[in-house]
């Protein structure tokens, strides 16, 4: 049984609706039942999506409305032409929708189908385009209306608990997965799966942060949540860099282990702690200092091995530590600004990646799918078509960012069909038997309720808002009982029919899944690979470093999903931030180390070059390791003690994430001052 909020939201839900249809009746608007099904659409159990939901929603209705009003009078004695300017409206709209992953994305979708919907049911009629776009305007915006202030007044719920439990599950997860590496406890089931469900948490919420503003979350609090996401982006490199670090002492150097267990100790100790004190922190960072070989001794390649892997375990004490901290302050709503611990030239403003080619393919199959189902519907004669033609474009805009949208049509589809069966009962068997509207009320009353607090769950949301949206313009109710059976027929089966073609349609048109976006973006990593090999200024790499984690956060899913090993993945992402780490400090050296500096980031991109070419992962070239060790000898006495430590770092860390299992060599922690023309602003 659902618990007592979500009934609470449920009778709300409908307590709103009912207020709606009641105003919109009472003002003898023509289709009064949009503004039931608006309510609906737009409420949410939480404050902050229902009123993000009703901005965006109203901004997309009234740009979808005029859009309507110039085309439909314009093009109307053309009717193919038509149909190719609204197919190119709603593909346009979209392909600029998939750009945006918050939830003003809706904004641009919905103006995009709205055209369709407000346009293609008129075109009998074109001087009535007006009349039905001010209608549907006047009554979507009732309902917006209507939920803002009845999801306000009763029952309010933030959104920022909410929030607050999904970081915490991430803590739970991140916790555990660091604890099997410093225990060196790996077990490659469980740490999968406490990767995949990182991942999930960390991608949930970038929406939640988006709608956060709109509840009045202080502007501090909110940049506080990006901060915290940006960091959260570096766990799992950072992590799997000190995993491959402690190998190495373990493999190469198992003398220096006993010397280095105390600090794995120590920070298994600290990790259990939930809490920020910088005290303990400070603690534990001069514990490792106090280890830390002297500039003279990294000469000597076992030292360099225990100075690397000090190095990562203070990456990571960092990292946790402003995670941590963060989260005490979004707990908090501190308003002081807060300052980070782990602070590195590679970090910037997190910059979303978008495969362009798939969302321009997304769109594009839309806008045919559109004019396809409008040329059989022109050449059929079909009076109330039409209706085909919408539900097709609302299905294809509505899952165009999925990989494969097959099954959720498909999902619209039968809840439709089955929205069209409780339709047909409320209509001809129990409204003939109403007279007034608290009859009305007390007759959906039951059924919306029940089907409105099923809402709540994910795993029922689409469904039953599909079936209380689709049942409420279905009976079209009106100021007066006016029902025809082969009239009601006629329209209703067209929607149902229209979601079959889209649903056909997408099979045809996009056969591919999760294989084909992962395949992608693996190739996306190697180009960027490459890109950093090439001549462009240090901001435009590091652009590019960033986007790579971006991108992981989306691979690194679609890894899982189709069972292949997201590892490699994170390897790839360490290739380019350790060749990052080699551009920014390069230049501070001066001859022959420069120049083998430069050899080994131009190997490395013919590397990726000829994977790219060859369409797989090839093995390394013994040549690049031949180089990298040429370069790391030549760095013997090169520059001063912090750029020699930062670049045989880079260097070993590249090495080991090329080479995995491989001797490599480390360097100590890397800490302000950033190289010289960096700008280090957090995130």
């Amino acid at each position: 049984m659902p618990p007592a909020r979500d009934w609470f939201y449920g009778v709300r839900t409908f307590a709103a609706s009912m207020i709606a249809l009641y105003i919109a009746l009472l003002m003898q608007m023509p289709r009064p039942y949009w503004a039931m099904a608006t309510v609906y659409i737009v409420s949410s159990p939480f404050l902050g999506p229902t009123s993000s939901k009703a901005l965006y929603r109203a901004i997309g209705t009234f740009v979808g409305a005029a859009a309507a009003v110039l085309f439909v009078p314009m093009f109307v004695q053309s009717p193919y032409v038509l149909v190719v300017v609204i197919a190119l409206w709603t593909g346009t709209l979209l392909f600029l929708s998939l750009h945006l992953r918050t939830a003003n994305n809706y904004a641009l979708m919905l103006a995009g189908y709205t055209l369709p919907l407000i346009a293609l049911p008129v075109v009998n009629n074109p001087l009535g385009v007006w009349d039905v776009a001010e209608a549907r305007t006047e009554e979507i915006f009732l309902g917006i209306a209507v939920a803002a202030v009845v999801g306000a007044m009763f029952w309010p719920r933030r959104l920022a608990p909410v929030f607050n439990d999904a970081v915490g599950k991430w803590f739970s997860d991140a916790s555990v997965y660091s604890q099997r590496f410093l225990e060196r406890n790996v077990q490659p089931d469980e740490v999968s799966a406490l990767r995949s469900s990182m991942v999930g948490t960390f991608n949930s919420l970038e929406l939640m942060i988006g709608q956060l503003p709109h509840e009045g979350s202080r502007p501090q609090t909110v940049r506080n949540t990006k901060e915290l996401r940006g960091r959260m982006i570096h766990l799992l490199p950072v992590i799997d860099a000190l995993d491959d670090a402690l190998y190495a002492l373990e493999r190469r150097t198992p003398e220096l282990v006993d010397k280095f267990a105390p600090l794995l100790t120590a920070a298994t100790e600290w990790l259990s702690h939930k809490d920020a004190y910088l005290e303990r922190w400070q603690a534990l960072k001069a514990q490792l200092e106090a280890l830390q070989p002297s500039p003279e001794a990294l000469d000597d390649r076992k030292q360099l091995l225990f100075s690397n892997a000090i190095y990562r375990l203070g990456e990571w004490i960092d990292l946790w530590q402003d995670c941590r901290s963060l989260q005490h302050a979004i707990q908090c709503e501190s308003q002081d600004n807060w300052r980070a611990v782990y602070r590195h030239w590679r970090l910037g403003r997190l910059t979303p990646f978008l495969d362009r080619g798939l969302m321009f393919y997304s769109a594009a199959s839309t806008v045919t799918a559109i004019i396809v189902a409008s040329v059989l519907w022109i050449l059929l004669g079909w009076t109330d078509g039409g209706s085909a033609v919408i539900l097709a474009a609302v299905a294809c805009s509505f899952f165009a960012s999925m990989d494969d949208p097959a099954p959720q049509i498909y999902r619209f589809f039968f809840w439709t069909a089955m929205s069209v069966l409780l339709a047909s009962l409320y209509l001809f068997l129990v409204l003939p038997n109403l007279h007034d509207f608290p009859m009305l009320v007390l007759a959906f009353a039951v059924p919306f309720i029940c089907i409105g607090t099923l809402t709540v769950k994910p795993q029922f949301y689409l469904g039953m808002l599909l079936t209380l949206v689709n049942t409420s313009s279905f009976i079209s109710i009106q100021g007066a009982y006016d029902a025809d059976f082969l009239s009601f027929a006629n329209s209703n089966l067209a929607g149902p029919m229209g979601l079959l073609f889209a649903f056909i349609w997408t099979l045809i048109a996009r056969p591919f899944g999760a294989e084909l976006a992962a395949k992608r973006l693996t190739r996306f990593s190697w180009r960027d690979i490459v890109g950093l090999s090439e001549p462009a200024t240090l901001s435009e790499h590091r652009l590019l470093g960033i986007q790579m984690l971006d991108r992981l956060m989306q691979h690194l899913p679609r890894l899982a999903m189709t069972g292949q090993d997201s590892g490699v993945a994170l390897r790839e992402v360490r290739v380019a931030l350790n060749l990052l780490d080699l551009l920014a400090y390069t230049p501070r050296v001066t001859g022959l180390p420069q120049v083998l500096l430069r050899q080994v980031v131009a190997e490395v991109g013919e590397y990726f070059k000829a994977c790219l070419k060859a369409g797989e992962r090839l093995p390394a070239p013994s040549p690049l390791l031949m180089t990298l060790d040429r370069t790391r000898r030549s760095l013997s006495g090169a520059g001063d003690d912090e750029t020699r430590r930062h670049l045989l770092h880079a260097l070993s860390g590249l090495r080991l994430a090329l080479l995995p299992g491989v001797e490599f060599l480390g360097s100590p922690e890397l800490e302000e001052p950033f190289p010289q023309g960096i700008d280090g602003a957090p995130l």
